[in-house]
């Protein structure tokens, strides 16, 4: 992948883009929470599986189209959440606010995130050095702007659009090889 020349990009404060919070999580042990045959995805305080760490039937405490991260693990558990799902203890959701809210999208979002980690994981964060959200509302990250300053929303989903082409495309490659 070509290297993104992002001299001309502009730095932004976190805490300026989005709110964040603790998720709604209920107050249940996991034997109560996940259910075997459960449709709602629980987002746990875990690196993998997009943070899902099982599903109940619970009602979902969250809306989708926000970021998730745990603040007790390390900076590798961020995660983008499409759909609704409920929340757990110690998962922050990122909650867009301020002039920019109605912009962010699901490729909007994705960019963001992969800013977003790479930056918190550089700046070491670990299971002492914990990533909480206090450190995520004073980061400042690059993002590419428009003529006027704004965040460049196009050009980030734009982006992510011709990302997906192109694994797409590689995985495809990939899959004829393998027959």
């Amino acid at each position: 992948m070509n290297n993104i020349n992002t001299s001309s990009w502009k730095e932004f404060k976190i805490g300026d883009l989005f709110d964040i919070h603790p998720t709604k999580a209920y107050k249940l042990t996991n034997s109560s929470l996940f259910e075997e045959d459960g449709i709602n995805p629980v987002v746990v305080n875990s690196s993998f599986n997009n943070g899902i760490g099982g599903y109940t039937n619970h009602p979902v405490t969250e809306k989708g189209n926000i970021i998730t991260f745990s603040d007790t693990t390390t900076a590798t558990a961020m995660f983008y959440q499409a759909k609704p799902f409920v929340g757990y203890a110690h998962i922050q959701g990122m909650y867009p606010v301020g002039k920019y809210k109605n912009n962010w999208n699901e490729k909007s979002l994705l960019f963001f995130l992969s800013v977003f980690r790479n930056r918190a994981i550089n700046s070491n964060f670990d299971y002492v050095n914990k990533f909480t959200r206090e450190y995520a509302k004073k980061m400042m990250i690059k993002l590419p702007v428009d003529k006027d300053g704004n965040p460049d929303f196009s050009y980030m989903e734009e982006y992510m659009k011709n990302r997906e082409i192109a694994v797409s495309a590689s995985l495809t490659k990939l899959q004829s090889a393998l027959r």
